[in-house]
């Protein structure tokens, strides 16, 4: 295959195999260690260390082979300020994998590649941490990485750089909590907690799209927690944004379904027809035949959840 068409088929890969990443991780493993047998562009390194990581450390429990892979793609290049982060995500691979030395080595170079202001780097690689012990169901850990991270927060040179991390850090920590299938209590206070970090820090340093998916997150976790309420007021703080911007149709349609599952909650049986309504009538404006199914897979959640 030819550098373009290796480019490209690396590229679907990486787009297409979060679909898959967790129902069929062997599958996305082997087809991620074949793609490693051509050089990776640098701009690649870290969506692949991203996908890598989490497929066969979180989802596979085999963070040596993690490990492995990433040294392989990583060897032969060198570590810049585009490329760092995903030195930060082969360290987590390898403090999981229980090789001390080399960890702290990853981590040093993303530390060096991030030039003076280090601070950032070190909480990315701290949340980057607590991202992979969630995922890897080792939430209580994960928690307790996360919280502490925030605890020096105030010690790190304020910068939207420092802001940005937070809020997309704090993000994927509480996605990462709300796929999981069970959660106990305390993995309930951890998901709210990252949820509203991620909100508050992408309203310092983000623009509306930030600040309208960060109150999506916040409304589609109080509703599983039992908020709903919140879960409302989220979702129409969302929709003010929206309107008050731009166009955001699945954005938008998906937030009327969250409106809808907290108006079922709440009893307002005229208020959940009328979201379940709007929903449709925005999803009306998706093109794109991936953004149509996935407004019809959280729409079929909220038919099946209703009255």
């Amino acid at each position: 295959m030819g550098r373009d068409g290796g480019a490209q088929a690396l590229e679907t890969l990486l787009h297409d195999g979060w679909a898959y990443h967790d129902r069929d991780s062997g599958r996305l493993a082997r087809e991620l260690e074949s793609a490693a047998g051509e050089r990776i562009a640098p701009q690649r390194l870290a969506p692949f260390l991203h996908l890598a990581t989490h497929t066969i450390g979180a989802h596979l429990g085999d963070w040596p082979r993690a490990l492995a892979l990433g040294q392989k793609v990583l060897a032969g290049h060198t570590p810049d300020a585009d490329t760092a982060k995903a030195w930060g995500r082969l360290h987590v691979a390898a403090a999981l994998a229980g090789d001390a030395v080399v960890a702290a080595d990853l981590e040093l170079s993303y530390l060096k590649a991030a030039g003076g202001d280090v601070g950032p780097a070190w909480l990315d690689m701290r949340f980057m941490l607590a991202e992979a012990l969630a995922g890897a169901r080792r939430t209580q850990e994960a928690g307790r990485i996360y919280r502490r991270a925030l605890d020096v927060v105030d010690q790190i040179r304020p910068s939207p750089l420092r802001d940005r991390t937070i809020a997309a850090a704090s993000n994927n920590l509480a996605q990462e909590l709300h796929e999981l299938a069970l959660r106990t209590p305390d993995d309930d206070a951890l998901m709210r907690l990252a949820a509203d970090t991620s909100l508050a820090f992408w309203l310092r340093c983000g623009n509306w799209i930030n600040a309208e998916r960060a109150h999506n997150l916040v409304a589609l976790i109080a509703n599983v927690t039992g908020d709903v309420e919140a879960g409302l007021a989220h979702a129409d703080k969302a929709l003010a944004i929206i309107a008050a911007n731009g166009e955001r149709p699945l954005d938008a349609a998906l937030l009327h379904l969250a409106r809808a599952v907290s108006l079922t909650a709440l009893g307002d049986a005229k208020g959940r027809a009328d979201a379940i309504r709007d929903a449709d009538a925005a999803a009306a404006k998706l093109a794109a035949t991936d953004l149509r199914a996935q407004f019809a897979t959280g729409r079929a959640k909220v038919a099946d959840a209703g009255p």
